[in-house]
């Protein structure tokens, strides 16, 4: 049986109906349906150990604690009208779409204790749901965070399994809060064609927005040829895909193993992330990796971390592709601006002409602290590299161009 046919006796129902409906979910049956759709894609979670009976009881919790208002829709092309956004004419009124940050359910900190040599962040959904109200934040894109689902390295059943209880938590989430968040899936990369089974699974039965990836896996950049089979499966789906591409930890492999690559004393999150970032856009522009697969946009993280001081020196060495690379950064790649970014960095990037048609707004919470947050949401607010209309444009309309009916609203 197709896994959507056995989804469809359930989970179908836990998505799309009502409170009522919702409300008498249980945890067998949300874990029947986990499940028995895990074993149709011959993906054995019970490799996850512990792991796993600590992942279904926070998934069954989610179900359990949701609270699904009475005239909610029931359809998904009402829920992801975003035609509201168009009423507001004044940057100060405008909902704010974050489209990077994370979700960290305490199973998973427990398997990630460090992330990029920082301590990974506690988190909980409901903190979540008030940080964002504080922000004036309406709708959020969200991820798990590197490592993703490559815990366990060099392991493809407990990488493949990890990758579907991810997914399965997620789009929980997004079901108990269906009008505030989406989410990108994760794939267990570079287990490729594992990789495509879970990436449609993701899209078509849990309802992702996008895809999750991490600028290596397991020391392999997204330029890899092992990868092209499943580039060339996202780009011809029917409809336009979405690639956020996050930084990870760099390896360098040592007599057969991956030896975490940072040659400096300071976190590897701190700075080496943003050199993550220009080392696998550099792999994906060389390779023409962006070239040929044309039917894929990317969200580039922190306004594109190091890669704007690069670009010249990466390009002019390949003049046959100059000017291809730069339409393809202009037109389907788009800048978050989560972190410190717009106080100066930001002016690389604007520098190289490209438009504020294709920049968006984003947080990176819980791993950039709460603290920080004000302070970088009023440098974007307060730039003077942009207009209002433009800042307009990155907190709502540049999404909802991006996104279209992929997100609720």
């Amino acid at each position: 049986m197709k896994t959507s046919t056995l989804f469809s006796a359930v989970s179908f129902a836990l998505v799309f109906c009502s409170s009522s409906i919702l409300a008498q979910t249980t945890p067998d049956n949300v874990t029947a349906t986990i499940v028995a759709n895990a074993d149709a894609d011959n993906i054995d979670l019970t490799v996850l150990g512990d792991t796993l009976d600590a992942a279904l009881t926070s998934i069954v919790d989610v179900y359990e604690s949701a609270s699904i208002p009475d005239n909610s829709t029931t359809t998904t092309a009402s829920r992801r009208s975003f035609g509201r956004f168009g009423r507001f004419a004044k940057r100060d009124d405008a909902p704010i779409v974050d489209v990077h940050t994370h979700a960290v359910p305490s199973w998973y900190k427990a398997l990630v204790p460090t992330t990029g040599g920082n301590p990974t962040p506690s988190w909980d959904i409901n903190t979540y749901l008030s940080f964002m109200a504080s922000e004036g934040i309406t709708h959020s894109v969200f991820s798990f965070s590197a490592p993703s689902a490559n815990v366990f390295q060099g392991a493809p059943l407990p990488t493949i399994a990890l990758a579907r209880l991810m997914n399965e938590q997620a789009a929980a989430y997004c079901r108990a809060n269906p009008t505030k968040l989406s989410f990108y899936a994760v794939v267990p990369l570079p287990y490729t064609a594992a990789a495509i089974v879970e990436a449609n699974y993701a899209l078509d039965v849990l309802g992702a927005s996008g895809i999750f990836l991490t600028s290596n896996f397991e020391g392999i950049y997204l330029g890899n040829t092992q990868f092209t089979p499943f580039f060339d499966a996202m780009n011809s789906r029917s409809d336009k895909q979405i690639f956020y591409i996050h930084p990870g930890t760099p390896y360098i492999k040592v007599n057969g193993k991956l030896v975490e690559a940072n040659p400096t004393p300071y976190p590897t999150g701190n700075i080496e992330f943003y050199f993550e970032t220009a080392r696998t856009l550099e792999d994906l522009t060389l390779t023409r990796t962006i070239h040929n697969f044309t039917n894929i946009d990317y969200i580039i993280p922190h306004v594109g971390g190091a890669f704007p001081a690069t670009i010249d020196r990466i390009l002019k060495s390949a003049p046959a592709i100059y000017d291809a690379s730069f339409q393809i950064f202009s037109t389907r790649f788009w800048w978050d601006s989560a972190g410190p970014t717009y106080y100066h960095q930001v002016a690389g990037l604007l520098g190289y002409g490209i438009p504020a048609s294709q920049l968006l707004f984003g947080t990176d919470y819980p791993y950039a602290p709460s603290f920080t947050q004000a302070a970088s949401l009023a440098a974007v607010k307060s730039s003077t590299l942009i207009t209002d209309d433009q800042k307009t444009a990155l907190f709502t309309t540049n999404p909802q161009a991006l996104f279209g009916s992929k997100i609720s609203s």
